[in-house]
């Protein structure tokens, strides 16, 4: 393999070689990077997105998007479905609820199972027909129209710079 003096000039077959000459870990880091990169720029859109909607303690519920870069570097994607311990909100009463990913695709009316049930109002009981709906808010809307353009003017140019700086950092470089 040959040495070249710097990293942002290997074009086409230099460039090849470059790709060749690194194990499979590193060339997934690499891809990895570039992929967290642009994908933190969508992130913020959608986070944006969530607290300047009406929703209640949406500043709390923004954390509950999250970027995924898929473990074997082909991709990322942002999405508000729980997972592990992310994604959820804690309600008054203690209780895990995943509200962003309902408020998302919106929910449809519930009803009791067994007719209407008495709920404690404040000292007293009130008669419950219906559960309600929530409506869909649909946060990630804004991320799919702008985000096939971020993602073809930056994705190119951060691939090829996360590679040279991991090239610098081998000691490929100049």
């Amino acid at each position: 393999m040959e040495t070249y003096d710097n990293p942002a000039e290997y074009k086409g077959e230099e460039w090849t070689e470059l790709l060749k000459g690194m194990n499979q870990k590193t060339l997934k880091k690499t891809l990895k990077g570039a992929y967290r990169k642009v994908g933190n720029e969508l992130l913020k859109i959608a986070r944006a997105k969530v607290a300047g909607s009406d929703l209640q303690n949406a500043s709390k519920l923004k954390k509950g998007v999250r970027l995924r870069v898929y473990p074997g570097g082909g991709g990322f994607m942002i999405t508000v479905k729980p997972h592990g311990r992310q994604g959820y909100y804690v309600n008054r009463k203690g209780k895990e609820k995943p509200v962003l990913m309902w408020a998302e695709e919106g929910t449809k009316y519930r009803f009791p199972r067994k007719g209407f049930f008495l709920a404690p109002l404040m000292g007293g009981v009130r008669k419950v027909e219906h559960m309600g709906k929530m409506p869909a808010y649909h946060f990630l809307d804004e991320v799919r129209t702008v985000g096939g353009g971020i993602v073809e003017s930056r994705l190119g140019g951060e691939l090829e710079s996360s590679v040279s700086r991991t090239a610098d950092r081998l000691g490929w470089g100049g």
